[in-house]
Formats: structure tokens, sequence, C-alpha cells
């Protein structure tokens, strides 16, 4: 026997009859909660007390109560039950009314990720046309200062002896030009506004970490809060990124790059957004891709750690990949004797042994 379950009820069927049946209660609520429920892929109290009698199960979701069988169910008809397709429709309705109202974590990280990739760069724009500016008049203060404390220096007082005494400097030896006082006061409302969106910047990324060790603390950990919640508006939700596999983790952020690569057969790309990962990035080029798998592995474990359950597994990845990271290094301390980066090494076509 084969159970089955529609809208209405569950349903034990043979030979394309039914032979026992439970029926959910005829009333909005009722139907809508057990949608709801079936949606999350629970096991309905109706259905496990079939269950036992069944030898197969029609659907994934059942998968525990018996082998899933392929079945033709469309003999049960909901009319013959006494259910009306109106009620179906109302409890479609009210499903779509109370998902639209349910908190959804990774919308507010997707959301606030995309709001500090858009400070990070006018943060990176306005930096940079300071420091030409503020540099024709006082370019050594560049070589002694960072970008946040730069702006904030020239915000209080441009005047280059007040700022090189903040700053340690000595303006006696400066290459710097002379600049009129207007010109020194349009610079400073340019640092003010700077300043002001480089703290801006900075308190966003502590609302991502903060948010993200609440909300998936092991991916947080194994990836870094702000890739981490890059990797989650990429993949438009930490659930669907739990679900993709190790190769879409490795790739996400880098679409075009493949689908360059199907289209012109160039060279397909070794690694996405997660290049940002220190382990990564700082890695000799010969072995990034192979740190950007295992890393990626790692992401996806931990995604779907944070998603399905509530465990701490962080420490067991991390120390996985560190060990996993030092055997690459070790297995391949230098490039390979034919490198083919850029598409086109020695040995390649069009190359020096053609």
């Amino acid at each position: 026997m084969i159970l089955v379950t529609k809208w209405f009820g569950t349903f034990l069927c043979e030979n394309g009859k039914v032979l026992e049946s439970k029926l959910f209660p005829n009333d909005l609520d009722s139907i809508a909660s057990r949608m709801k429920r079936m949606r999350s892929r629970e096991i309905l109290e109706e259905e496990a007390e079939l269950g036992g009698k069944a030898s197969g199960v029609a659907e994934r979701r059942l998968g525990s109560l018996g082998k899933i069988v392929a079945f033709d169910s469309t003999f049960i008809r909901a009319e013959k039950y006494g259910f009306d397709m109106d009620l179906l429709r109302q409890a479609t309705m009210q499903l779509a009314r109370e998902s639209l109202t349910e908190e959804d974590p990774g919308a507010y990280i997707t959301e606030q990720v995309r709001a500090f990739d858009d400070l990070l760069s006018t943060c990176n724009l306005m930096s940079e046309r300071l420091r030409e500016w503020y540099g024709l008049y006082y370019p050594e203060l560049e070589r002694l200062v960072d970008d946040r404390r730069y702006a904030e220096l020239v915000s209080i007082d441009p005047d280059r002896n007040a700022v090189a005494a903040a700053a340690k400097g000595d303006p006696s030896s400066s290459v710097g030009a002379v600049m009129s006082e207007e010109d020194l006061s349009s610079i400073q409302a340019l640092a003010k506004s700077a300043h002001e969106i480089l703290k801006t910047r900075d308190k966003m990324e502590s609302s991502i970490q903060k948010k993200m060790k609440e909300e998936a603390p092991n991916l947080s950990a194994v990836a870094g809060p702000v890739i981490g919640a890059r990797l989650i508006s990429l993949a438009r939700g930490l659930g669907r990124l739990a679900g993709m596999p190790t190769s879409t983790v490795q790739l996400l952020g880098a679409e075009k790059a493949m689908f360059r690569h199907l289209k012109d057969k160039s060279r397909p790309p070794k690694h996405g957004i997660i290049f940002q990962h220190p382990e990564i990035h700082k890695a000799p080029y010969w072995v990034r891709g192979k740190i950007a798998r295992a890393l990626a592995g790692k992401i996806s474990i931990a995604a779907k750690v944070d998603f399905y359950g509530d465990s701490d597994v962080s420490a067991e990845l991390l120390s996985s990949l560190d060990k996993r990271i030092a055997e690459i290094r070790k297995r391949h301390p230098s490039p390979p004797k034919n490198p083919a980066r850029g598409g086109r090494g020695r040995g390649a076509k069009g190359g020096r042994n053609r």
C-alpha cells in the first residue's frame, strides 16, 4: 500500500483505489496549518498513523515512513470527499499573507550587506578624492595615517601645521603647494562628509558581524562575518546557500566569468566572492583553486548546520580546514612546471612550444 497526502487528507492506496483515509478538518485554519507544516517538511499526525501500514510513500518528505515510489494519485479528488476547491484557494492566500509578514533574518542580512557594499564603494571613492585633493597641499600625510584618521584630521582643521602636529609629521619639509582659505574650506567640507561615511561604514560592519554571529555563527566563523553575509546575499537566503553544492558555493560571485568561459571557452574561474578570504587571496596563485575548494566545502557544511541545526561546529570545521590548507601547501610548494596562468603558458597553443 502506498501512502499519499493531498491538501485535504492522507490516504492509503493500492491498485488505483483508496483503502483507508484520514481527512483533515474541513475549515480554513486547519487546512492552512497543515499545508504550512507540509511545506516545512513535517510529518503530520494523520500520516504517522497510517504510515505504519504503508509499504511505500509518494513523496520525499515522507521518506522516513517508507520507500519512495512514483505513484499517480490523480484519482483522489477533493470534491468526492466534500472539500471545495475554493477552500484550497483561500488557504493558499492565507499562507502567502503569513509568509510576507514572517521575519526572515536572511533578507535583513542581504539588505544590510548590500548597504555596506554601497557604503564601502562610496568611502573608497571619497577617500581617494580627498587624498588626491589635499595631497596637493600636504602630500606627506598619506604615509602617516589611514583613511579614517586622514579624513578626521582634515575635517578638524585642514591647516598643514595643525594636521602635521596631530599626525606627528614635519610640515617644514613638505613639498606641498600653497592653498587659499577658500580651497581649504572646501576640502574640509569634503573631509567631514568622508569621515561621517567612514564612521557609518564601521558601524554597519559591526552590525553585520553581530547579526551573523546570531543567525549563522558557524558560517560567520568559517567564512568571516562579511564574506558570509555576502554569500547569503548572493544565494538569496541562508536556506538556498545551505542547499547548494560545494562547487556552486565556490563560484558564487563569479557568474560573469563562468558565462564567459561557457561562451568563449576561456579559462574557468576558480573562485568567486570567497577570494576575499585571507587564506585564498594571500596564497600563491597555483594553490588558490585547491584552497578555494576546501574552504567552499567547509562553508557548505557550516551553512547546513546553521540552517538545519543549532550546534556549534565552527572549531572542528576551522581545525579541519587549517589541516587541509597545510596539506595543500605542503604538496604544492612551488608552481607547476608548465603554468597556464592567463590561459597561455609554455606548451600551450600559441605559446613558445607551438
